[in-house]
């Protein structure tokens, strides 16, 4: 539970970092951190044999990278919200809407690759249980996320 704290202390530092500095550097070092921590509790909660940690963790770090991807996408609408937060037109809330389905599709499109990948080379209890950990990491971010972003204007 630990990580889950420094999870959210990194999520506090990346908000509050005012427009006039490095952003990117911040968000940067925060995802650093966050990925480190959300294997540390991966690690701890996974139970791994030594075969299976052979095989899950190259996977592991191969949907990692899918999922950063589609973070990056994330980055780039929320740093597009911050830029257009004051000049918000429905043209540019229609545009960002879009994106946004966009990124929850291209998220569920890489669980569902991934999935099917990991149910080869676990149990199904331990595909379960690492999907129901990647939910509720991510919920802790969510959550963190919307706790600093403004409803739009």
């Amino acid at each position: 539970m630990q990580a889950v704290w420094i999870l959210c202390l990194a999520l506090t530092m990346m908000a509050t970092v005012s427009p006039g500095q490095e952003i990117n550097d911040e968000i940067e070092l925060t995802r650093s951190i966050i990925q480190t921590q959300r294997q540390a509790i991966v690690t701890a909660a996974m139970q791994l044999t030594g075969e299976e940690s052979q095989t899950f963790w190259p996977l592991y770090h191969e949907y990692r990278e899918a999922m950063r991807k589609v973070d990056d996408r994330s980055v780039a609408l929320i740093n597009g919200y911050a830029e257009s937060f004051d000049t918000m037109t429905d043209e540019i809330a229609q545009t960002m809407l879009k994106e946004f389905m966009s990124i929850r599709q291209a998220e569920l499109d890489v669980t569902r690759k991934y999935l099917k990948r990991f149910q080869k080379i676990l149990p199904a209890n331990k595909v379960a249980r690492f999907f129901q950990l990647e939910n509720k990491l991510d919920s802790v971010i969510d959550f963190e996320l919307a706790s600093e972003i403004p409803l739009v204007p």
